[in-house]
């Protein structure tokens, strides 16, 4: 199967220092198991190649970068892939679309051509879209994405895509508490809250045309 975004995973601050102190006790265990197994003449070359080792693995896995907001741009299926954030043909890219996985706009002032907003992209997002894209299905593709960018009040002026992925828009100046305790919540948590929002978008645009 093709996979969606061939990059590492994304961590928040908490999850980087949770890391961090698993890292260093993993390392202390290891520096004293080699102190205490190493033997003969060769015992301080043995145990400074394994800390030697430690430190590179250590230094690769905590290089991984956070990616600490949403971007607001839009962008063509052949910059998505050039850019990396799907592993997935072009063709394939608009398959998985027009299955749900992903959306895309046409372009404000055109009535043709397709952009993919960026956001729905980062991680975690690519796992948790999918059922809420399901549920906005039968709506106009420019519905979608307002659903999707336009700020709640339910949700402290978030935006559904700013709860579904944890993470405020670049574009946003502030973050109050009260959005930070959202953003953090479980992502099973912040799914079901999404999910709840569109069922009532979509029911308010059925009364509208109704």
């Amino acid at each position: 199967m093709q996979s969606v975004k061939n990059r590492g995973p994304e961590r928040s601050p908490a999850q980087y220092d949770a890391v961090e102190r698993v890292l260093e006790q993993f390392t202390q265990l290891v520096e004293d198991r080699l102190a205490a197994l190493a033997r003969g003449r060769d015992r301080e070359k043995v145990i400074a190649l394994g800390i030697q080792a430690l430190s590179e693995a250590r230094a690769s896995l905590t290089s991984i970068p956070i990616k600490k907001s949403l971007p607001a741009t839009k962008l063509k299926a052949s910059d998505v892939i050039s850019q990396g954030l799907v592993s997935l043909s072009q063709a394939t890219l608009y398959r998985a679309a027009e299955n749900g996985r992903f959306y895309f706009i046409t372009p404000r002032g055109r009535s043709i051509g397709r952009e993919f907003p960026a956001w729905q992209f980062i991680e975690p997002v690519p796992e948790l879209i999918e059922p809420v894209l399901h549920q906005l299905e039968n709506q106009p593709s420019s519905e979608i994405h307002a659903f999707w960018v336009g700020a709640v009040d339910d949700i402290n002026e978030l935006s559904p895509a700013e709860l579904l992925a944890g993470k405020p828009f670049e574009t946003r100046i502030e973050v109050h508490e009260s959005q930070r305790r959202l953003l953090s919540l479980p992502a099973s948590e912040r799914l079901r809250k999404v999910q709840e929002l569109a069922e009532l978008y979509t029911r308010g645009m059925a009364d509208i045309i109704g």
